[in-house]
């Protein structure tokens, strides 16, 4: 296969993930008035044990920046009811504590309800094929 025939392959891969971004990000804007990103600090909120995380942990996790993520996180504590809150660490007075809030769990369910129906609709057969002809020819 050629390196420009790989290249399409590639491009059609990342054009149709970032359509599927897209569309989840449109949807969770409209019901939850949340972004994606925001999304993936609540569903890992949700998913840890205790409902809680370190924020230096979730950094790590869903891959932003110290001034990103709080930012973020006073967007979701602000929100009406807010979503989280913030907590200082016991063990260690440097860390903080994030908190889904019950408000911030129960949106995040139904937000999950919401991102698992559109999920559904992907063509996740079409993304194996492209990647499957591209890592074939190498």
């Amino acid at each position: 296969m050629q390196a420009s025939t790989k290249i399409d392959n590639w491009m059609e891969i990342t054009k149709y993930v970032r359509y599927i971004d897209t569309m989840i990000e449109n949807v969770l804007k409209e019901q939850f008035d949340i972004s994606l990103r925001e999304f993936y600090v609540l569903y890992e909120i949700y998913n840890s044990k205790g409902k809680k995380y370190k924020i230096n942990d979730l950094i790590k996790v869903v891959d932003l920046s110290q001034s990103a993520m709080s930012r973020l996180i006073v967007r979701l504590e602000k929100m009406t009811p807010a979503f989280v809150y913030r907590q200082e660490c016991v063990e260690d007075q440097r860390a903080m504590y994030i908190y889904l809030t019950a408000e911030g769990a129960e949106q995040t369910v139904a937000a999950m309800n919401s991102y698992n129906q559109l999920i559904k609709k992907v063509n996740l057969s079409q993304i194996q094929h492209l990647a499957r002809i591209t890592n074939d020819s190498q």
